[in-house]
């Protein structure tokens, strides 16, 4: 086919998607609390085929041990699973509520991606959807790593979600929308605490007592804390106060 009459098609069928596109939101507006029609559906897989540069499809993740997986499971627990679920299926109280919602890591449409695609994604983001861009917070290798566990979903088992480090694994506390997630923690004294911020924006942990105080951590940061003494703390964020939480140390 000529390159003339192959570039006619591709536009015409852009085109075509985008009055598409258009009529679905003459017709139902851009309310977010209802589910997406076939239209719209098709447009957000569309955007995700876009978000992959063409030079990027076709790099096959440099990671093939086990560990990869195992470590990425982590780095996924950390930064991802507050949408996608610790398994990648979604099933989260913001996921299906997302717009599009999240999708099924292990379903066979993401699977069918190619390494470099998925990795693309991981890195860029994909605009118009709540998937974030992580090739400034994360390094290459940890980008990789998250691939690989994605390639694992499929045939994850309990036993390997199971958070690794035995009793020196952390808690782990979400700074997100504004809010600490869980709002109410409760760990052994002496146990490490770590809160993460997911915001686009710094956030701080600071104690109603005065007992601790993070400090302010910018978007992606994470702070580590090891409570020893015993009680009920409350805390907040000192530069958005409606944050608020509680920490119970036994």
């Amino acid at each position: 086919m000529p390159a003339g009459r192959a570039m006619f098609i591709v536009l015409a069928v852009l085109a075509l998607v985008a009055v598409l596109a258009a009529l679905a939101v003459l017709r139902t507006g851009l309310a977010a609390d209802r589910t997406p029609g076939r239209v719209e559906t098709l447009v957000a897989r569309n955007l995700v085929r876009f978000s992959i540069p063409a030079g990027e499809a076709s790099r096959r993740n440099p990671l093939t041990g086990a560990d990869a997986w195992q470590q990425g499971t982590d780095l996924f627990r950390n930064h991802c699973a507050l949408c996608h679920g610790t398994d990648g299926r979604g099933a989260t109280a913001i996921g299906p509520r997302m717009y599009p919602p999240v999708p099924d890591l292990a379903s066979p449409e993401i699977q069918h991606f190619s390494d470099g695609a998925l990795f693309a994604v991981v890195s860029h983001g994909v605009s118009w959807t709540g998937m974030p861009a992580f090739g400034r917070s994360l390094g290459e290798s940890d980008r990789w790593k998250l691939v690989a566990f994605i390639r694992r979903t499929p045939s994850l088992t309990a036993a390997d979600l199971a958070p690794r480090g035995g009793p020196n694994a952390s808690t782990r506390i979400v700074m997100d929308g504004t809010s600490f997630h869980p709002a109410e923690t409760t760990v052994e004294s002496g146990a490490p605490v770590l809160w993460a911020n997911l915001d686009p924006f710094p956030h701080n942990v600071t104690s109603e007592s005065g007992n601790f105080h993070s400090g302010d951590l910018a978007p992606d940061g994470t702070w580590v804390f090891r409570p020893t003494e015993r009680g009920t703390f409350e805390y907040h964020c000192t530069l958005h106060p409606g944050m608020k939480a509680v920490l119970r140390v036994r």
